[in-house]
């Protein structure tokens, strides 16, 4: 309970009641007012000076010897101590050693220290950073090649090169899976197989992801083709791929001859050969597996020779 030596509302009363009423003179009244104290509203801008001022502060400490030095004699002709001088600049909204939150122009270079920079909007100056989505689906837009697109049918296998085909012996329960780049954004229309030399059965045809160099999801199930005749076997497709890798896959259940690269002429895949053993040719890029079709793709445990890329895509 507070005590009240002179009477409060007289002429002398000063001091402060209970931390509610204060009294003082001001010329020649007494004033009595409620004490004033002020409200910590913690707004967004007072946080965010907060953390600027705790951020410039340990900053300060650790600045070497020398450079507080510096800071010192910077200041005394401002006749400030160099810790003051150092805040001051610390805080300017901009140019200062921090940047504010509302953007500036930075003076020097940024050490991220492993962090990221995240929620990047899509560049659209030269100059403007990008995210690694849009530099993946970019890809260097200016360096790799472009589809041919003459007025023609045209049917490709994306990424390759091929001078010569020929009947190729397919193996009945084995998926063979071709890789493929697709150069630019293109939606295809056919997918297809040619049978030289037919074997009662069938051929199923699908499309799969590249998942770090091996068949990854299911992308299209095309359907089956008939390889109990001769000659093109086709199933119309509506199917878009981005720029990128994919796997086109076949699996028959006969053992027809089927049109493939003729390895004994000029073939250029879109991935490098590879071999198994150390003393053999690096010539092989076609992963197989003898297994049932599943979503993801069945792993592959082999590998074939280029002549059995025998699946085709059709642009248009």
């Amino acid at each position: 309970m507070p005590k009240v030596p002179n009477p409060f509302f007289s002429f002398r009363a000063h001091g402060s009641l209970n931390k509610l009423l204060t009294a003082r003179q001001r010329k020649h009244d007494a004033v009595i007012e409620k004490r004033p104290y002020p409200k910590d509203a913690k707004t967004s801008n007072q946080l965010a000076w907060r953390t600027m001022y705790q951020l410039c502060t340990d900053l300060w400490h650790t600045l070497t010897p020398a450079e507080k030095y510096t800071w010192e004699a910077n200041a005394r002709p401002r006749h400030l101590t160099g810790y003051a001088w150092y805040m001051s600049q610390c805080l300017r909204p901009n140019p200062g050693i921090y940047l504010p939150l509302a953007g500036g122009t930075m003076s020097g270079v940024i050490n991220m220290d492993a962090n990221k920079i995240t929620d990047l909007p899509a560049p659209t100056n030269p100059q403007d950073a990008a995210t690694k989505a849009y530099a993946d689906a970019a890809g260097g837009a200016a360096d790799y090649p472009m589809n041919l697109k003459p007025a023609l049918t045209r049917y490709v296998l994306p990424g390759w090169y091929i001078a010569y085909t020929v009947g190729i012996t397919a193996v009945a329960g084995r998926i063979y899976y071709i890789p493929i780049f697709v150069a630019e954004t293109t939606t295809y229309t056919r997918i297809c197989i040619n049978v030289s030399t037919l074997s009662a059965g069938s051929a199923d045809l699908r499309i799969f992801n590249w998942n770090n160099g091996i068949p990854g999801s299911l992308i299209l199930s095309a359907g089956t083709v008939n390889t109990g005749t001769t000659g093109p076997k086709e199933i119309t497709i509506s199917q878009q791929l981005a720029r990128g890798y994919y796997f086109l896959a076949v699996r028959h259940t006969g053992a027809p001859l089927v049109h493939g690269p003729a390895v004994s002429y000029a073939v250029h895949p879109p991935v490098p050969g590879i071999t198994t053993t150390s003393t053999s040719r690096a010539a092989q890029t076609i992963p197989h597996v003898d297994a049932a079709y599943a979503d993801p793709a069945p792993a592959p445990t082999a590998l074939s020779t280029p002549g059995q890329a025998t699946v085709y895509l059709r642009e248009n």
